[in-house]
């Protein structure tokens, strides 16, 4: 596949799970799930790379909601940032979709040449949200909502109770 193609197939796979949990769980729930996958992402650079791996992800965050937010500016007389919804960590049903989808992302990456499969996924689940907010978040709120620890659950306890095939 090109590097195209991947980002291509990557963005599609987490554009449906979004769509998935929206549908199910309505748009906050939505973006409660998408902050799921980012934290999942952040987590597992954590505990491949310690905290100096975690400020680099962070980094790479803030970059990409400043680069849009550049974009944003030229075409409006000021920036549109909106707030992240309240009851953004209430929702599990989406927050598994979303991890599991962040999951796959992870196993491809495992058999790429680079980084992309990785950067891809991090771009997608951005940009997703971004289109699920109406607008740009804060940096801070942001950033403070990737650092929420995320719920611990057995399959016993799991939050899907049999609404969607997790593969």
């Amino acid at each position: 596949m090109t590097r195209m193609e991947t980002r291509d197939t990557i963005h599609r796979m987490i554009g449906a799970s979004v769509r998935t949990a929206a549908r199910l769980s309505g748009r906050d729930a939505a973006v409660s799930g998408i902050l799921s996958g980012l934290r999942h992402l952040r987590d597992v650079v954590v505990s491949q790379g310690g905290e100096d791996a975690a400020r680099i992800f962070d980094d790479q965050v803030r970059e990409h909601i400043l680069g849009r937010l550049l974009v944003t500016m030229k075409g409006a007389p000021e920036p549109i940032t909106v707030l992240l919804p309240k009851a953004v960590y209430a929702e599990p049903r989406a927050g598994a979709i979303m991890r599991d989808v962040s999951e796959s992302c992870l196993v491809l990456n495992t058999v790429a040449r680079d980084e992309g499969v990785f950067t891809h996924t991090l771009t997608g689940l951005l940009e997703q949200l971004v289109d699920q907010l109406g607008g740009l978040p804060k940096w801070s709120d942001l950033e403070d909502a990737l650092k929420v620890a995320e719920p611990s659950w057995t399959w016993e306890s799991s939050p899907i109770k049999g609404d969607v095939t997790i593969h």
